[in-house]
């Protein structure tokens, strides 16, 4: 995973093949509103907790941060100062999960929302959908659900994904936490870049699309 090949050639993207670019077709519409609940582990009503005795790390974790340019829009300077969907539509490589958001009408809500987590997948991960996984989303209803299975309504820190466990979206499902080797892997997705910091939320770029169960 922490091939510099891969790492390279994923800083040049901004071509969508295959599913990807008949998603970002069809998701080119938007607009957003409402609030925040509290993410837990196991599923329980409490909110993610992290030891006392591990410090949560402000270091960003992943073998691709070279993706985020070091200055200019969408540089992780850039990032940190503007509200999370803001903040991720500053960068095109994850345009089609920003397309997603505001077919699902959530855009106003996570850029207002405090402390929340996003799993951000980038623009090439949408190509890994079959197409039954597309024309769920074609319906609004279908995106929604997999948008919010994406987003946790507290900070997930490194720690947490380290010492794995399940916590709950406001998808109201739950998805794994867990570590191996160097890759941090979110319901079976690797981190590419994670524990980035926007005003409002801490983003984490993973290379596939989180499918809520049915």
């Amino acid at each position: 995973m922490s091939d510099r090949g891969r790492g390279k050639s994923r800083r040049m993207r901004i071509v969508y093949t295959g599913s990807a670019a008949a998603f970002l077709s069809l998701t080119a519409v938007a607009c957003g509103t409402a609030p925040t609940p509290a993410a837990s582990p196991t599923g329980s009503a409490g909110p993610a907790l992290v030891s006392p005795s591990v410090m949560p790390s402000t270091s960003r974790v992943g073998a691709d941060c070279g993706m985020i340019p070091n200055t200019g829009p969408g540089s992780f300077t850039s990032l940190s100062t503007q509200q999370a969907v803001a903040a991720v539509a500053s960068n095109p490589q994850f345009s089609v999960f920003v397309a997603a958001i505001r077919k699902a009408a959530l855009e106003n809500r996570y850029n207002s929302s405090q402390a929340i987590t996003l799993f951000v997948p980038e623009n090439s991960a949408f190509a890994g959908l079959s197409a039954s996984d597309i024309k769920l989303l074609r319906t609004p209803g279908e995106v929604q659900k997999i948008i919010k299975y994406h987003v946790v309504a507290s900070r997930i820190t490194p720690e947490q994904i380290s010492a794995g466990g399940r916590v709950t979206t406001l998808e109201g499902g739950s998805i794994e936490l867990s570590k191996a080797g160097s890759d941090y892997l979110v319901g079976g997705a690797t981190v590419l870049c994670g524990n980035i910091a926007t005003a409002n939320a801490t983003i984490y770029i993973i290379n596939k699309v989180l499918l809520p169960p049915r």
